[in-house]
């Protein structure tokens, strides 16, 4: 069993063992609920009666986690068709109405771009960042929509300490990587920002107020999570310490 110190609900996914069948990407004990405690847990003034998007959302497991703990409606955008059916079905076999959430096939830079500013109060983007090359076209229609607040996940660059995109070669085929949009190569480009790129990105779009996540303040047992351990990985809350809500 993992240990964790200081949080009541040590393993959420205990509860509800079918998030660790329905997906093939970082399904381990000791991960998700890992993940629990840093995206939902220590969030939760910022989930709670809340509409939230949630980018590339799998089989749905932080839209259920998000639900659980008193979200008031998700919509999630995913790409790959059986991820969604399998998030659909997650969600009824726990009894959650249909009407707590909304879950669509797409491309998510398409699909943000129907939405209308000011109905979202929270972004989850969990595990996406790294798995595009166009985050200022992403990062731009989340200033439009107008959140309250992003929660963020990601992979990052450790080779420089300046501002950079270290760009890298996804297989499109493997369920953890990004979706070709072309049928002949199955490769796709993608850039993992690394930190000081992120914020500087994240500021230029109004998001000035960053508090990471401290894994190794409340982490013991490091099993699966050795991304996170050796920084290649970082989790934050992004908001404003200006309010821009209602602004132009």
């Amino acid at each position: 069993m993992s240990s964790y110190i200081g949080y009541p609900n040590k393993y959420f996914f205990d509860s509800y063992p079918e998030f660790y069948r329905t997906s093939t990407t970082s399904p381990s004990h000791n991960r998700l609920n890992g993940r629990y405690l840093a995206l939902i847990e220590s969030n939760l003034a910022y989930i709670q009666k809340s509409t939230i998007l949630d980018i590339a959302s799998h089989d749905g497991r932080w839209s259920f986690a998000a639900i659980k703990n008193g979200a008031k409606k998700v919509f999630g955008v995913e790409g790959r068709p059986y991820l969604v059916e399998n998030a659909i079905k997650n969600m009824d076999r726990y009894g959650i109405s249909r009407e707590r959430y909304s879950f669509i096939v797409g491309d998510i830079y398409n699909e943000i771009t129907k939405i209308e500013p000011n109905v979202i109060d929270t972004i989850f983007c969990l595990g996406f960042f790294y798995h595009t090359i166009n985050h200022m076209q992403l990062l731009r229609e989340i200033k439009r929509l107008n959140p309250n607040c992003i929660i963020f996940d990601t992979s990052i660059s450790t080779i420089s300490y300046q501002p950079i995109i270290e760009l890298k070669e996804e297989d499109s085929e493997d369920e953890a990587s990004s979706i070709s949009a072309t049928d002949d190569n199955r490769n796709v480009l993608v850039g993992y920002p690394n930190k000081e790129a992120l914020m500087l990105m994240f500021k230029h779009i109004g998001f000035d107020s960053f508090n990471f996540y401290e894994w190794h303040n409340n982490v013991k047992n490091w099993q699966d999570l050795e991304d996170y351990r050796t920084y290649k990985r970082i989790s934050f809350l992004a908001t404003r310490q200006r309010d821009y809500r209602g602004e132009g």
